[in-house]
Protein backbone atom coordinates (compact mmCIF):
# COMPACT_ATOMS: atom_id res chain seq x y z
CA UNK A 1 0.00 0.00 0.00
CA UNK A 2 1.14 3.07 -0.91
CA UNK A 3 2.11 5.82 2.12
CA UNK A 4 0.46 9.06 2.53
CA UNK A 5 2.92 11.72 2.34
CA UNK A 6 2.06 14.32 5.38
CA UNK A 7 3.25 17.87 5.83
CA UNK A 8 2.88 19.44 8.99
CA UNK A 9 2.41 23.54 8.28
CA UNK A 10 3.35 25.12 11.36
CA UNK A 11 6.25 24.36 14.66
CA UNK A 12 4.23 25.88 17.42
CA UNK A 13 3.43 24.29 20.50
CA UNK A 14 1.13 22.08 19.17
CA UNK A 15 3.86 20.22 16.70
CA UNK A 16 5.13 18.53 19.44
CA UNK A 17 2.13 16.61 20.26
CA UNK A 18 2.10 15.42 16.50
CA UNK A 19 5.72 15.01 15.42
CA UNK A 20 6.40 11.95 17.79
CA UNK A 21 3.33 9.91 16.50
CA UNK A 22 4.32 9.24 12.98
CA UNK A 23 6.65 6.38 14.10
CA UNK A 24 3.30 4.38 14.79
CA UNK A 25 1.60 5.06 12.04
CA UNK A 26 2.58 2.77 9.18
CA UNK A 27 0.02 4.19 6.66
CA UNK A 28 1.54 7.62 6.67
CA UNK A 29 4.86 9.22 6.11
CA UNK A 30 6.23 12.65 7.27
CA UNK A 31 7.68 14.04 4.51
CA UNK A 32 7.89 18.09 5.21
CA UNK A 33 7.85 20.69 7.93
CA UNK A 34 6.83 24.14 7.24
CA UNK A 35 6.98 26.97 9.13
CA UNK A 36 7.30 30.97 8.61
CA UNK A 37 10.34 30.82 10.89
CA UNK A 38 13.09 28.03 9.27
CA UNK A 39 15.05 27.50 12.11
CA UNK A 40 12.06 25.85 14.52
CA UNK A 41 11.28 23.66 11.27
CA UNK A 42 15.27 22.94 10.68
CA UNK A 43 15.32 21.85 14.28
CA UNK A 44 12.48 19.42 14.00
CA UNK A 45 13.31 18.08 10.81
CA UNK A 46 16.85 16.62 12.62
CA UNK A 47 14.86 15.73 15.62
CA UNK A 48 12.54 13.76 13.48
CA UNK A 49 14.26 13.14 10.30
CA UNK A 50 12.09 14.84 8.29
CA UNK A 51 13.81 15.04 4.26
CA UNK A 52 12.17 18.61 3.74
CA UNK A 53 11.82 21.81 5.22
CA UNK A 54 9.67 24.58 3.63
CA UNK A 55 9.02 27.93 4.42
CA UNK A 56 5.26 28.86 3.71
CA UNK A 57 1.84 27.11 2.91
CA UNK A 58 2.46 27.97 -1.48
CA UNK A 59 5.85 25.57 -1.02
CA UNK A 60 3.98 23.04 0.24
CA UNK A 61 1.60 23.30 -2.78
CA UNK A 62 4.14 23.43 -5.36
CA UNK A 63 5.61 19.81 -4.19
CA UNK A 64 3.37 16.78 -5.94
CA UNK A 65 4.47 14.45 -3.56
CA UNK A 66 2.63 15.60 -0.26
CA UNK A 67 -0.67 13.64 -0.11
CA UNK A 68 -2.08 15.86 2.77
CA UNK A 69 -0.87 18.83 5.28
CA UNK A 70 -1.57 19.28 9.15
CA UNK A 71 -2.46 23.12 9.43
CA UNK A 72 -1.51 24.32 12.87
CA UNK A 73 -1.34 27.88 11.97
CA UNK A 74 -2.88 30.86 13.78
CA UNK A 75 -6.34 30.94 13.27
CA UNK A 76 -6.10 33.91 11.07
CA UNK A 77 -3.95 32.60 9.01
CA UNK A 78 -6.06 28.89 8.27
CA UNK A 79 -7.82 30.31 5.36
CA UNK A 80 -5.85 31.28 2.90
CA UNK A 81 -3.39 28.45 3.92
CA UNK A 82 -6.13 25.85 3.05
CA UNK A 83 -6.98 27.49 0.07
CA UNK A 84 -3.78 27.40 -1.25
CA UNK A 85 -2.97 23.47 -0.57
CA UNK A 86 -6.64 22.64 -1.13
CA UNK A 87 -6.14 24.27 -4.51
CA UNK A 88 -3.33 21.67 -5.35
CA UNK A 89 -5.43 18.60 -4.01
CA UNK A 90 -4.02 18.54 -0.90
CA UNK A 91 -6.02 16.62 1.78
CA UNK A 92 -6.36 18.75 5.19
CA UNK A 93 -6.21 17.90 9.11
CA UNK A 94 -7.43 21.72 10.05
CA UNK A 95 -5.86 22.81 13.68
CA UNK A 96 -9.15 24.08 16.13
CA UNK A 97 -10.06 27.04 16.01
CA UNK A 98 -11.23 26.26 12.49
CA UNK A 99 -10.58 29.86 11.62
CA UNK A 100 -11.28 33.31 13.46
CA UNK A 101 -14.61 34.20 12.23
CA UNK A 102 -17.43 32.37 10.88
CA UNK A 103 -17.32 33.57 7.47
CA UNK A 104 -13.71 32.05 6.87
CA UNK A 105 -14.82 28.85 8.07
CA UNK A 106 -17.66 28.29 5.41
CA UNK A 107 -14.95 29.32 3.38
CA UNK A 108 -12.75 26.58 3.87
CA UNK A 109 -15.66 24.17 3.40
CA UNK A 110 -16.60 25.25 0.25
CA UNK A 111 -12.77 25.54 -1.12
CA UNK A 112 -12.29 22.21 0.12
CA UNK A 113 -15.48 20.64 -1.53
CA UNK A 114 -14.76 22.67 -4.73
CA UNK A 115 -11.43 20.72 -4.97
CA UNK A 116 -12.58 17.23 -3.67
CA UNK A 117 -10.07 17.18 -0.52
CA UNK A 118 -10.85 15.60 2.47
CA UNK A 119 -11.45 18.01 5.43
CA UNK A 120 -10.72 16.90 8.93
CA UNK A 121 -11.25 19.29 12.17
CA UNK A 122 -8.29 18.08 15.14
CA UNK A 123 -10.91 17.82 17.83
CA UNK A 124 -8.60 15.66 19.54
CA UNK A 125 -10.85 15.45 22.54
CA UNK A 126 -13.18 13.14 20.47
CA UNK A 127 -10.37 11.07 19.71
CA UNK A 128 -9.69 10.17 23.91
CA UNK A 129 -10.90 6.76 25.05
CA UNK A 130 -11.97 8.11 28.09
CA UNK A 131 -14.17 10.49 26.55
CA UNK A 132 -15.20 7.97 24.35
CA UNK A 133 -16.44 5.76 27.26
CA UNK A 134 -17.97 8.46 28.58
CA UNK A 135 -20.06 9.12 25.07
CA UNK A 136 -20.71 5.16 25.59
CA UNK A 137 -22.19 5.57 28.87
CA UNK A 138 -24.63 8.42 27.91
CA UNK A 139 -26.00 6.69 24.58
CA UNK A 140 -26.39 2.94 26.40
CA UNK A 141 -28.81 4.93 28.38
CA UNK A 142 -28.17 4.55 32.04
CA UNK A 143 -28.42 8.46 32.81
CA UNK A 144 -31.71 8.30 31.34
CA UNK A 145 -32.84 11.64 29.59
CA UNK A 146 -29.74 14.53 29.76
CA UNK A 147 -30.90 18.15 30.65
CA UNK A 148 -27.81 19.60 32.15
CA UNK A 149 -23.78 19.35 31.65
CA UNK A 150 -21.48 21.75 33.37
CA UNK A 151 -17.84 22.03 32.23
CA UNK A 152 -15.15 23.81 33.67
CA UNK A 153 -12.03 24.32 32.23
CA UNK A 154 -9.14 26.03 34.17
CA UNK A 155 -5.91 26.28 33.19
CA UNK A 156 -3.53 28.86 34.48
CA UNK A 157 -0.72 29.56 31.35
CA UNK A 158 1.23 32.59 32.15
CA UNK A 159 3.37 31.58 29.39
CA UNK A 160 1.84 32.22 26.60
CA UNK A 161 0.74 36.08 28.11
CA UNK A 162 1.67 38.52 24.57
CA UNK A 163 1.93 35.15 22.32
CA UNK A 164 0.09 35.01 19.34
CA UNK A 165 -2.75 33.16 20.96
CA UNK A 166 -3.37 36.30 22.99
CA UNK A 167 -3.30 38.64 20.07
CA UNK A 168 -6.66 40.56 19.44
CA UNK A 169 -5.72 39.42 15.44
CA UNK A 170 -6.77 36.27 16.47
CA UNK A 171 -9.95 36.99 17.11
CA UNK A 172 -10.10 35.90 20.70
CA UNK A 173 -8.46 34.68 24.59
CA UNK A 174 -9.56 31.95 26.06
CA UNK A 175 -12.88 31.35 25.19
CA UNK A 176 -11.59 31.09 21.31
CA UNK A 177 -8.87 28.48 22.60
CA UNK A 178 -10.72 26.55 24.65
CA UNK A 179 -14.10 27.28 23.55
CA UNK A 180 -14.27 24.77 20.46
CA UNK A 181 -13.09 21.57 22.30
CA UNK A 182 -15.77 22.27 25.27
CA UNK A 183 -18.88 22.99 22.98
CA UNK A 184 -17.82 20.30 20.58
CA UNK A 185 -17.25 17.63 22.83
CA UNK A 186 -20.48 18.17 25.11
CA UNK A 187 -22.72 18.07 21.53
CA UNK A 188 -20.37 15.55 20.36
CA UNK A 189 -21.57 13.40 23.56
CA UNK A 190 -25.54 14.25 23.89
CA UNK A 191 -25.83 14.77 20.23
CA UNK A 192 -27.50 18.37 20.74
CA UNK A 193 -26.82 20.92 19.04
CA UNK A 194 -26.65 24.58 20.91
CA UNK A 195 -29.13 26.92 19.58
CA UNK A 196 -29.06 29.80 21.65
CA UNK A 197 -26.00 31.67 23.90
CA UNK A 198 -25.63 34.26 27.01
CA UNK A 199 -22.23 34.93 27.72
CA UNK A 200 -19.94 36.98 30.05
CA UNK A 201 -16.21 38.04 29.11
CA UNK A 202 -14.25 39.79 31.30
CA UNK A 203 -10.24 40.37 31.42
CA UNK A 204 -8.38 40.07 34.09
CA UNK A 205 -4.42 40.12 33.93
CA UNK A 206 -3.39 43.55 33.43
CA UNK A 207 -1.28 42.69 30.51
CA UNK A 208 -3.86 40.85 28.44
CA UNK A 209 -5.46 42.37 25.64
CA UNK A 210 -8.40 39.48 24.90
CA UNK A 211 -10.65 37.43 27.70
CA UNK A 212 -8.76 35.92 29.75
CA UNK A 213 -12.24 34.08 31.60
CA UNK A 214 -15.89 33.32 30.27
CA UNK A 215 -18.77 31.95 31.80
CA UNK A 216 -21.00 30.86 28.96
CA UNK A 217 -25.03 29.29 29.56
CA UNK A 218 -26.03 27.24 26.26
CA UNK A 219 -29.17 26.43 25.26
CA UNK A 220 -29.10 22.72 23.43
CA UNK A 221 -31.78 21.19 21.59
CA UNK A 222 -34.12 18.45 23.82
CA UNK A 223 -34.11 21.08 26.25
CA UNK A 224 -30.75 20.50 27.57
CA UNK A 225 -28.70 23.25 28.72
CA UNK A 226 -25.01 24.00 29.28
CA UNK A 227 -22.96 26.10 31.07
CA UNK A 228 -19.36 26.64 30.44
CA UNK A 229 -16.72 27.91 32.81
CA UNK A 230 -13.21 28.95 31.56
CA UNK A 231 -10.48 31.00 32.92
CA UNK A 232 -6.41 31.26 32.61
CA UNK A 233 -6.36 33.03 36.25
CA UNK A 234 -6.10 29.75 38.37
CA UNK A 235 -4.39 28.16 41.20
CA UNK A 236 -3.93 24.99 42.65
CA UNK A 237 -3.99 21.35 41.08
CA UNK A 238 -0.88 21.99 39.29
CA UNK A 239 -2.35 24.75 37.61
CA UNK A 240 -5.46 23.03 34.99
CA UNK A 241 -8.52 21.74 36.23
CA UNK A 242 -11.03 20.21 33.08
CA UNK A 243 -14.08 18.99 34.84
CA UNK A 244 -17.71 17.74 33.36
CA UNK A 245 -20.66 17.09 35.39
CA UNK A 246 -23.46 15.37 33.32
CA UNK A 247 -26.88 15.39 34.99
CA UNK A 248 -29.47 12.57 33.64
CA UNK A 249 -32.77 11.82 34.91
CA UNK A 250 -31.63 8.42 36.40
CA UNK A 251 -27.79 9.21 36.68
CA UNK A 252 -25.16 11.77 36.96
CA UNK A 253 -21.41 11.36 35.58
CA UNK A 254 -18.56 13.13 36.92
CA UNK A 255 -15.31 13.45 34.52
CA UNK A 256 -12.32 14.21 36.07
CA UNK A 257 -8.93 15.85 34.58
CA UNK A 258 -7.42 17.40 37.49
CA UNK A 259 -4.35 15.03 37.87
CA UNK A 260 -2.82 15.83 34.53
CA UNK A 261 -2.96 17.73 31.42
CA UNK A 262 -5.23 15.76 29.31
CA UNK A 263 -4.20 17.27 25.94
CA UNK A 264 -0.35 15.93 26.30
CA UNK A 265 -1.32 13.10 28.58
CA UNK A 266 -2.00 9.38 27.81
CA UNK A 267 -4.15 9.34 31.04
CA UNK A 268 -7.58 8.83 31.22
CA UNK A 269 -9.72 10.81 33.14
CA UNK A 270 -11.49 9.62 35.91
CA UNK A 271 -15.35 8.84 35.61
CA UNK A 272 -17.89 8.49 38.47
CA UNK A 273 -21.55 6.98 38.11
CA UNK A 274 -23.91 8.13 40.99
CA UNK A 275 -27.04 6.65 40.27
CA UNK A 276 -30.28 6.27 42.59
CA UNK A 277 -29.61 5.88 46.57
CA UNK A 278 -26.22 4.93 47.43
CA UNK A 279 -24.84 3.34 44.29
CA UNK A 280 -21.49 4.76 42.99
CA UNK A 281 -19.59 2.96 40.64
CA UNK A 282 -15.92 3.67 38.87
CA UNK A 283 -15.81 3.02 35.15
CA UNK A 284 -12.44 4.50 34.31
CA UNK A 285 -10.77 2.84 31.32
CA UNK A 286 -8.56 0.52 31.73
CA UNK A 287 -5.09 0.98 30.79
CA UNK A 288 -2.13 -1.58 29.64
CA UNK A 289 1.25 -1.88 30.84
CA UNK A 290 3.45 -1.46 27.24
CA UNK A 291 4.23 1.93 26.24
CA UNK A 292 3.76 1.49 22.69
CA UNK A 293 0.38 0.38 23.68
CA UNK A 294 -0.40 3.23 26.19
CA UNK A 295 0.88 5.18 22.84
CA UNK A 296 -1.73 3.84 19.83
CA UNK A 297 -4.29 3.48 22.31
CA UNK A 298 -4.59 6.45 24.61
CA UNK A 299 -2.87 9.34 22.56
CA UNK A 300 -5.27 11.20 21.12
CA UNK A 301 -3.16 12.67 18.20
CA UNK A 302 -2.50 8.99 17.31
CA UNK A 303 -5.98 8.67 16.95
CA UNK A 304 -6.51 11.10 15.27
CA UNK A 305 -4.00 10.88 12.42
CA UNK A 306 -5.62 7.20 12.04
CA UNK A 307 -8.65 8.40 11.67
CA UNK A 308 -7.42 10.89 8.90
CA UNK A 309 -5.63 8.50 7.46
CA UNK A 310 -8.48 6.38 7.26
CA UNK A 311 -10.75 8.43 5.13
CA UNK A 312 -7.92 9.27 2.87
CA UNK A 313 -7.27 5.58 2.23
CA UNK A 314 -10.88 4.84 2.18
CA UNK A 315 -12.54 7.63 0.63
CA UNK A 316 -14.86 8.00 3.52
CA UNK A 317 -16.39 11.33 5.70
CA UNK A 318 -13.88 12.50 8.26
CA UNK A 319 -15.12 11.54 11.96
CA UNK A 320 -14.96 15.61 12.46
CA UNK A 321 -15.84 17.64 9.24
CA UNK A 322 -15.78 20.97 8.61
CA UNK A 323 -19.30 21.62 9.53
CA UNK A 324 -18.73 19.99 12.85
CA UNK A 325 -15.72 22.69 13.35
CA UNK A 326 -18.24 25.61 11.95
CA UNK A 327 -20.59 25.15 14.28
CA UNK A 328 -17.73 25.39 17.49
CA UNK A 329 -16.94 28.89 16.18
CA UNK A 330 -20.44 29.80 15.90
CA UNK A 331 -21.06 29.42 19.24
CA UNK A 332 -17.97 31.44 20.41
CA UNK A 333 -18.73 34.13 17.91
CA UNK A 334 -22.18 34.47 19.62
CA UNK A 335 -20.66 33.95 22.93
CA UNK A 336 -18.89 37.21 22.24
CA UNK A 337 -21.76 38.88 20.56
CA UNK A 338 -23.73 37.68 23.52
CA UNK A 339 -20.87 39.40 25.66
CA UNK A 340 -20.34 42.47 24.21
CA UNK A 341 -24.41 43.00 23.68
CA UNK A 342 -25.53 42.13 26.66
CA UNK A 343 -28.79 39.75 25.15
CA UNK A 344 -28.68 35.94 23.87
CA UNK A 345 -27.64 35.35 20.58
CA UNK A 346 -29.46 32.65 18.37
CA UNK A 347 -27.86 30.22 16.03
CA UNK A 348 -26.66 29.61 13.40
CA UNK A 349 -24.91 33.00 14.02
CA UNK A 350 -22.92 34.21 10.66
CA UNK A 351 -22.15 37.57 11.63
CA UNK A 352 -18.88 39.17 11.50
CA UNK A 353 -17.14 41.02 14.59
CA UNK A 354 -14.78 43.73 14.78
CA UNK A 355 -12.78 42.17 17.38
CA UNK A 356 -10.55 45.30 17.34
CA UNK A 357 -13.18 47.34 19.09
CA UNK A 358 -14.98 44.64 20.82
CA UNK A 359 -11.91 43.57 23.03
CA UNK A 360 -10.84 48.02 23.31
CA UNK A 361 -13.83 48.83 24.82
CA UNK A 362 -13.71 45.42 27.39
CA UNK A 363 -10.26 45.83 28.26
CA UNK A 364 -11.42 49.91 29.46
CA UNK A 365 -14.65 48.55 30.86
CA UNK A 366 -12.58 45.31 32.89
CA UNK A 367 -9.74 48.01 33.85
CA UNK A 368 -12.45 49.89 35.84
CA UNK A 369 -13.86 47.18 37.85
CA UNK A 370 -12.09 44.79 39.17
CA UNK A 371 -33.07 27.97 48.84
CA UNK A 372 -35.16 24.60 48.22
CA UNK A 373 -34.70 21.37 49.42
CA UNK A 374 -35.61 18.37 46.86
CA UNK A 375 -35.93 14.87 47.71
CA UNK A 376 -34.44 11.67 44.79
CA UNK A 377 -35.58 8.49 45.48
CA UNK A 378 -33.53 5.69 47.57
CA UNK A 379 -34.32 2.60 44.81
CA UNK A 380 -30.92 1.01 44.13
CA UNK A 381 -29.97 1.71 39.75
CA UNK A 382 -29.48 -1.31 37.75
CA UNK A 383 -25.74 -2.17 37.34
CA UNK A 384 -24.36 -0.86 34.58
CA UNK A 385 -22.04 -2.33 32.00
CA UNK A 386 -20.04 -0.77 28.98
CA UNK A 387 -17.19 -1.43 27.55
CA UNK A 388 -14.31 0.07 26.92
CA UNK A 389 -13.06 1.56 23.53
CA UNK A 390 -10.32 0.04 22.10
CA UNK A 391 -9.82 1.48 18.39
CA UNK A 392 -9.94 4.99 19.66
CA UNK A 393 -10.09 6.64 16.13
CA UNK A 394 -13.36 5.11 14.98
CA UNK A 395 -15.46 7.72 17.47
CA UNK A 396 -19.35 7.58 16.19
CA UNK A 397 -19.57 10.80 13.77
CA UNK A 398 -21.95 13.97 14.86
CA UNK A 399 -25.35 12.93 15.81
CA UNK A 400 -24.14 8.82 16.01
CA UNK A 401 -25.21 6.68 18.53
CA UNK A 402 -21.87 4.75 20.00
CA UNK A 403 -22.51 1.30 18.18
CA UNK A 404 -19.99 -1.53 20.30
CA UNK A 405 -19.43 -3.25 16.70
CA UNK A 406 -18.23 -0.28 15.39
CA UNK A 407 -16.81 1.99 17.98
CA UNK A 408 -16.21 -0.36 20.72
CA UNK A 409 -15.03 -3.54 21.16
CA UNK A 410 -13.12 -5.06 17.79
CA UNK A 411 -12.54 -8.86 16.58
CA UNK A 412 -9.19 -7.79 16.38
CA UNK A 413 -6.38 -4.85 17.43
CA UNK A 414 -2.86 -3.46 16.51
CA UNK A 415 -2.11 -4.05 20.00
CA UNK A 416 -1.07 -7.50 21.32
CA UNK A 417 -1.12 -6.14 25.16
CA UNK A 418 -4.49 -5.11 24.61
CA UNK A 419 -5.50 -8.19 23.28
CA UNK A 420 -4.34 -10.46 26.22
CA UNK A 421 -6.28 -8.03 28.50
CA UNK A 422 -9.66 -7.41 27.28
CA UNK A 423 -12.19 -10.05 26.13
CA UNK A 424 -13.01 -9.32 22.41
CA UNK A 425 -17.30 -9.58 21.61
CA UNK A 426 -18.09 -11.23 18.46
Amino acid sequence: MKKIKIALLGCGAVSELYLPIFKHIPEMELAAIADINKEPAAEAAKRYFIPKIYMSAKEIAQDDEIDAVIVATPPQFHYENIKTLAETGKHILCEKPMAHTVEDCQRIIDVCNENGVKLQLAHMKRFMRGNQKVKAIIDSGALGKVFMVECQWDVAVPQIVGTYREKVTTGGGVLQDHGPHAFDLVRWWTGNDIKEISATVKIVHPDRVNEDTAVVTAEHENGMTGFYHMTRIFFGREYDHDYYKIYGSKGTLEVINEHHFPTMSLESPKIVFYGPGDYVKNMDVLHGWSLDDQVMQNSAFYSELKAFSECIINNTEPRVTGEDGKHAMECVAASYESAFTGKKIKLPFTKTQNFGNLFTELKIRDSKNLGNDYVIGSKQGEEIQVSDPVLAYRPPRTHEKWDENKNGMHDTASCDGIQRKLKFKK
